[in-house]
């Protein structure tokens, strides 16, 4: 299927639908149900399925609500397959991808999955739902232990110089591993500014406060995806001729969502992770309010 628009809509307009999917992550988080809370009161919701880290977890709120344990990206893609195969006389489909928890190469998946895929619909309409969080204090970064493109896409390396795009994070330390690592001729700093919480503004530029000195900086407000996509699509312009074009989204997950649309759409896009394995950060995330959601309207049509 292909990509036919995109647009930021708010909660209130996801009413009175038929949701075939409705996906989420089930981890430790305080905020993983709150927008399943908020849409299954307007929206007739036929499958629910809580991705899951460990065997562990358990939805014993919500007994419609199924578990399937991830360890790799191609279980996602047989999940889908078995779900899509399971809806019966619908030439639309429309679907819930909570992004909240998941880690990044879940939802890419996801979006790579419906990019690519000659599904039998003729069209899936993917609400995708980002529930933003208040303020927890940053630990102290765990080691990088792994830098490199995330899976499910591959781009023939060219004799191009890079140029990388690092979206930042409020920990320390996480972006000068992959721009040693790169060694980039270029490289941008994206960042949120205004946040919806101005706590990770401050903290985000205490702890950068090294690397954004003599950088090319870019700031974003964190709900505003529009605008994100443009400041992004402006570069990828400026860039494309010249240099092989890394993204490496560390900071908040809506810039990952963005970037990961953008390299569907221009396929000479790389999107790079930067983690530490199974030895993560955890925080407890709870929502900033149960009303407040950032979301992309995603129309994918056949071909």
């Amino acid at each position: 299927m292909e990509i036919e628009y995109g647009q930021q809509i708010d909660v209130s307009q996801i009413k009175g639908l038929n949701i075939s999917l409705f996906l989420l992550a089930g981890n430790h988080e305080k905020r993983i149900f709150t927008s399943y809370e908020k849409l299954a009161k307007e929206n007739k919701i036929n499958s629910t399925i809580a991705l899951c880290y460990k065997e562990s977890f358990k939805t014993e709120k919500y007994d419609q609500i199924l578990t399937q344990v991830i360890s790799n990206v191609q279980e996602i893609y047989d999940l889908l397959d078995t779900k899509f195969s399971e809806i019966s006389n619908a030439e639309a489909i429309n679907i819930v991808v909570d992004y909240s928890c998941m880690t990044k190469s879940w939802y890419y998946s996801i979006i790579l999955y419906l990019s690519k895929k000659n599904l039998r619909f003729k069209s899936v309409k993917v609400y995708f739902v980002y529930t933003p969080s208040k303020f927890a204090e940053p630990l102290d970064p765990k080691p990088n232990t792994e830098i490199a493109p995330l899976p499910g896409k591959y781009i023939v390396p060219t004799d191009k110089p890079k140029a990388l795009i690092v979206c930042l994070g409020y920990e320390q330390s996480k972006a000068e591993g992959i721009i040693e690592h790169l060694d980039p001729k270029e490289c941008y700093l994206f960042y949120s500014k205004p946040a919806l919480d101005p706590k990770f503004v401050e903290r985000l530029e205490a702890n950068n406060s090294d690397i954004l000195q003599n950088r090319n900086v870019i700031k974003f407000p964190l709900d505003d995806l529009l605008h994100l996509e443009r400041e992004l699509t402006s570069l990828y312009y400026l860039l494309r001729k010249e240099y092989s074009i890394v993204i490496a989204p560390l900071g908040p997950k809506p810039f990952a969502f963005i970037s990961m649309i953008m390299s569907v759409k221009y396929h000479d896009i790389d999107i790079w992770r930067v983690g530490s394995g199974s030895d993560i950060n955890e925080y407890m995330r709870e929502p900033l309010d149960i009303n407040t959601f950032i979301i992309s309207e995603v129309m994918f049509c056949e071909k």
